[in-house]
């Protein structure tokens, strides 16, 4: 019995030896980690270019008295379409469409529903690679039958929007370590160096422009449209620049 308790002492005493060198070695790390000197700055980066690639969506919209003698119409000026952007250079994969609708159209007096016809509306997306054939393309399509410019979007390609992004993310890390250095000075500090950094985002804005080429309203109002063949002549683009931003957050240890 008594070599029992001597034993079991024995354990406890070795327990105790273990678990006060245990805290001693936690208590040594932590406080090193917790006691670091850090300053955090957040960076702003730019980089500014010019378009090489344009996204334009168009829509040709007709209107008859009856769904198929809406989409029969629309059919025919939308193959005239497809057929004016071939002949000026523009490849079949480059045009897609991005929407059809079908939908009736009403017109209310003194509280009462009228029927007036259909409306048929086929989208394109045209995706242009040189800047310079976009009035071509505007051009063309309003000619053979387009009568709807939802957008034209100045854009880059996406290896050049990896390129400038990376440009990017450099010129806000310039800018968050130049502000790092000028607290330090102020408060008279040394920087070490950095001990963490991330990105908190990054931006790409395209140049977009305001188009009214939609005569959505005036078709169904009854008023006479525009005879676009005879002005023979498109808008005049002058691209403005995309911008690529990021943000990122460094974190600094001085003493």
């Amino acid at each position: 019995m008594n070599s029992q308790i001597r034993w079991i002492s024995i354990f406890l005493f070795i327990g105790l030896i273990i678990g006060s060198a245990s805290a001693g070695f936690w208590d040594s790390e932590t406080p090193g980690v917790q006691q670091k000197n850090i300053i955090t700055v957040s960076g702003h980066g730019t980089v500014d270019t010019n378009p090489d690639k344009v996204i334009v969506r168009l829509a040709v919209v007709t209107q008859a008295e009856d769904a198929k003698s809406a989409s029969d119409e629309n059919i025919k000026k939308m193959d005239a379409v497809l057929t004016a952007l071939d002949e000026i250079g523009i490849p079949l994969e480059d045009v897609a469409t991005s929407g059809y609708r079908v939908r009736p159209r009403y017109n209310w007096r003194e509280d009462e529903e009228k029927l007036m016809g259909f409306q048929v509306r086929n989208s394109l997306v045209i995706t242009l690679r040189n800047i310079d054939n976009v009035t071509d393309v505007i051009d063309a399509a309003l000619v053979a039958g387009a009568n709807e410019i939802d957008d034209v979007m100045l854009t880059v390609s996406d290896e050049r929007e990896a390129e400038l992004r990376d440009k990017a993310i450099a010129d806000a890390v310039k800018k968050a370590k130049a502000d790092a250095e000028s607290a330090a000075k102020a408060m008279d500090i040394n920087i070490i160096g950095p001990v963490e950094i991330s990105t908190t985002g990054s931006w790409f804005s395209p140049y977009r422009m305001n188009m009214d080429y939609g005569y959505d309203e005036v078709l169904m109002m009854g008023v006479p449209v525009p005879d676009l063949k005879a002005t023979g002549a498109g808008p005049q683009i002058h691209p403005g620049d995309v911008t690529v931003s990021a943000e990122v957050t460094v974190v600094y240890e001085f003493k």
